[in-house]
């Protein structure tokens, strides 16, 4: 493990060290069924650890601030913030405060927590399943917090025009989503690009290529958090006596079980850290060719 310590600190001053791992995660042909095998082959070496980190970087992090959304709404403040009611919120001087600032706060937060948590599960996934190595969860939040500076303020941008397509109509959402998808491995491995427009540049050069790759990532996260949306809905139904979770939301006990929806939703993160490390591998590899 002292080998991955000096990588993490290495890394952070400039070395691509970490970059020709990632490489290394490269399907060997350009074929949907050879992305499909090494993404299976990279989860069954590597799943352990990407999942731990994932777990305890990513998800309990999100579920605390899951808790801290439900505990806001439940003492009489507004959490949440719709585009409009910002707008007109700054028009009112005098609602500036509930009504923007603490949901920017908590998106401030969610988004610092995820984004280290997301580069330390990319940094263990790739040293696990490339050199065998064990992984410590010191050294991915080393690793995580070495790239939160250059990390964060692309992952907000991101997210902030990801939001702006959603409330715009929901289809320029998930093209966004899409096309944005490989910033964060360009910030991670491509030092010197711009994040944002080499994520689209990757996504178009191969378009029918990463479409395919990432709508089929898409489904099958999709599938797993609707399997998990029904399962706790059901439990709130047994519970409460309604279906009392995400926009249904309302009192402690409806936030309780969002929160243990949150955390045990450990598995999508990985399943993501694994599929995207794999398809930006694949699709950095095409740009050679």
């Amino acid at each position: 493990m002292r080998n991955c310590g000096r990588g993490v600190r290495i890394h952070a001053s400039g070395l691509a060290g970490l970059a020709g791992r990632a490489d290394q995660l490269a399907p060997p042909a350009p074929t949907l069924r050879s992305w499909l095998t090494t993404v299976l082959g990279v989860a069954g070496r590597s799943w352990r650890p990407a999942l731990f980190v994932t777990g305890v970087s990513v998800a309990t992090p999100l579920a605390t601030l899951e808790l801290a959304f439900g505990l806001t709404e439940a003492a009489g403040y507004r959490a949440t913030a719709s585009l409009p009611d910002i707008i007109a919120a700054l028009e009112k001087p005098t609602a500036v405060t509930p009504t923007i600032v603490l949901p920017a706060v908590l998106l401030i937060i969610a988004s610092v927590s995820a984004t280290i948590g997301w580069a330390g599960g990319v940094w263990a996934l790739v040293t696990h399943s490339v050199t065998g190595r064990p992984v410590a969860l010191k050294d991915a939040y080393r690793y995580g917090l070495s790239r939160l500076r250059s990390l964060w303020p692309w992952t907000l941008a991101a997210t902030l025009l990801f939001l702006a397509g959603l409330h715009a109509y929901v289809a320029p959402g998930i093209y966004l989503l899409f096309a944005l998808s490989m910033f964060s491995f360009t910030v991670l491995f491509e030092l010197g690009r711009h994040p944002l427009v080499h994520s689209f540049a990757l996504t178009h050069r191969r378009l029918g290529r990463a479409l395919v790759r990432w709508g089929t990532l898409a489904a099958v996260t999709i599938a797993f958090e609707a399997a998990l949306s029904l399962a706790f809905a059901t439990l709130s139904v047994v519970l409460l006596g309604y279906p009392g979770y995400g926009a249904q939301a309302h009192g402690i006990a409806s936030t309780l079980i969002d929160t243990v929806h949150t955390a045990v939703g450990a598995p999508t993160w990985a399943l993501l850290v694994v599929g995207l490390s794999v398809t930006h591998a694949d699709l950095h590899n095409s740009e050679r060719t």
